[in-house]
């Protein structure tokens, strides 16, 4: 971490003056509106910070699920699973199962019921004999059948200062904190693209990546850069009234 700090703090985009404000309505807890311009700032480091790898399985998962039906397409389902690491959360052979059937149920949706399908994710227990409730998972479904969807993680929640809800609330209370957020999360997607927001660190995607917008959305694009900006914990501020 220390040598990626290095890179970030001796790149020339991060500079100490003070850097022209890019302000989403989106707030944090406390209210204040957010400031995007650390994002701008790191934009090479951060878009180099996503990896090929990653860009380029995910446009093959997007190729594949565009052929055709998953459900025994098992070359499909072993890469979406490594990809999302659905393999690493202790989930059973029955919840994966389920989980592909339910995504290619939900292959023509416009509008993906997100509660519905963590409802019924939920009823199947985990290796542990415990109902779990699998939020991300299911924004992933979301995001593979509708590039629309963005895609929400730890670590794009920690870019906008969102915690998961704490295990030991109800279920009922957990997912409504998860959609609450989930729909502010939706709206500054919006507002970064309707306002052309965040454009040095896209550009540099596109470039580097070679990532056309009929391959890779303008979604996914901000979904990969706000996941290595959580991983190497560039947050967007909050603007308070002092600043």
């Amino acid at each position: 971490m220390a040598l990626i700090w290095d890179r970030l703090l001796s790149s020339g985009k991060a500079s100490c003056a003070k850097a022209t404000r890019l302000l989403i309505a989106m707030t944090k807890i406390d209210g204040a509106p957010l400031d995007l311009s650390q994002i701008e700032e790191n934009a090479e480091s951060l878009v180099r910070g996503i990896g090929r790898e990653a860009v380029e399985v995910f446009g093959f998962l997007s190729d594949e699920f565009a052929r055709g039906p998953v459900v025994g397409n098992h070359l499909f389902q072993f890469l979406y699973r490594s990809f999302y690491r659905l393999d690493n959360a202790g989930l059973t052979t029955e919840f994966k199962s389920r989980y592909f059937l339910l995504l290619e149920e939900s292959r023509n949706l416009s509008d993906v019921d997100l509660a519905s399908l963590v409802k019924e994710l939920y009823s199947i227990p985990n290796l542990k004999g415990q109902q779990s409730l699998q939020f991300s998972f299911v924004t992933k479904l979301a995001n593979t059948v509708n590039r629309l969807y963005p895609i929400y993680d730890s670590e794009v929640g920690k870019v906008f200062g969102f915690r998961a809800p704490a295990n030991n609330k109800v279920f009922e209370a957990r997912l409504d904190e998860y959609l609450t957020f989930y729909a502010k999360l939706r709206v500054a997607y919006s507002e970064i693209l309707t306002k052309n927001l965040l454009q040095e660190p896209r550009r540099i995607f596109r470039q580097i990546y070679a990532a056309p917008p009929g391959r890779i959305s303008d979604v996914k694009v901000l979904d990969f850069i706000f996941w290595s900006a959580g991983k190497l914990s560039v947050v967007a501020g909050a603007l308070h009234s002092s600043d």
